[in-house]
């Protein structure tokens, strides 16, 4: 037999199998999105990402209608000049948090994870509630115990609701004092351990609007142009 014969031949030769390997996945999805929103339940975070993009999800007067991100589409705006973002990018209307949800309370732990790979966050607070400034810091004080990362991020705060009463009366005192919450650079060491709510970016803009009347529209979309721009000239770290 010749040489080609036998190497035929072993290639031939039957073997008892090995039992075989079996695995389980458990898989993550997080979604890609360049902005997320963010807010307390039924601050406006659905109604704004449907007056921007032609997203149209579920919208209701009660805490909760959104249970699942809903993605939406910012077009872009070619009319921009150099200095502005122009390009388009995709919103994440993430469902609502509360106070504890960092430690599973509600359904917002569930989806602080589909803030991972945002750029911007835009962070809706429903200025005719009964205290605001308490509504916004709670929301950061859970993006800052799920991941203390998110709050080192360019965000927007969206002063939703300024057409009720309550709102507008007393929306300059809010704005300001919504501002001054943080600190004017980014600080990487924090005498005495953990850094707090103070130690991190002071948001880069505070908008007014009311999402419902379409007022405040085109200031606010400045802004969040203007806060993608600025991640892009400085590419953040992937987390």
């Amino acid at each position: 037999m010749t040489d080609h014969g036998k190497k035929m031949l072993k290639l031939l030769v039957l073997t008892h199998g090995q039992p075989g390997e079996e695995v389980s996945l458990e898989l993550i999805l997080r979604v890609v999105a360049d902005v997320g929103l963010v807010g307390l339940p039924n601050a406006g975070k659905s109604t704004l990402l449907s007056a921007i993009t032609l997203a149209r999800p579920d919208i209701a007067d009660y805490p909760f209608t959104t249970l699942m991100p809903n993605l939406g589409r910012l077009g872009g705006d070619p009319a921009l000049g150099a200095l502005q973002f122009s390009s388009e990018a995709t919103l994440a209307d993430l469902p609502g948090l509360i106070e504890g949800a960092h430690l599973g309370k509600g359904i917002g732990r569930n989806f602080l994870r589909h803030l991972r790979r945002t750029r911007v966050i835009v962070h809706v607070v429903d200025a005719g509630a009964d205290d605001p400034v308490n509504d916004y810091k709670i929301v950061r004080e859970e993006l800052r115990m799920y991941n203390p990362q998110y709050l080192e991020r360019p965000y927007v705060v969206v002063l939703n609701k300024i057409d009720l009463p309550k709102a507008h009366d007393r929306l300059s005192s809010l704005a300001l004092e919504i501002s001054s919450i943080g600190c004017e650079e980014r600080q990487d060491i924090i005498e005495g351990g953990e850094k707090q709510l103070g130690d991190y970016p002071r948001p880069q803009a505070v908008v007014a609007a009311s999402v419902l009347r379409h007022i405040g529209i085109d200031e606010m979309l400045k802004e969040i142009r203007a806060a993608l721009r600025k991640c892009f000239d400085h590419k953040l770290p992937e987390q």
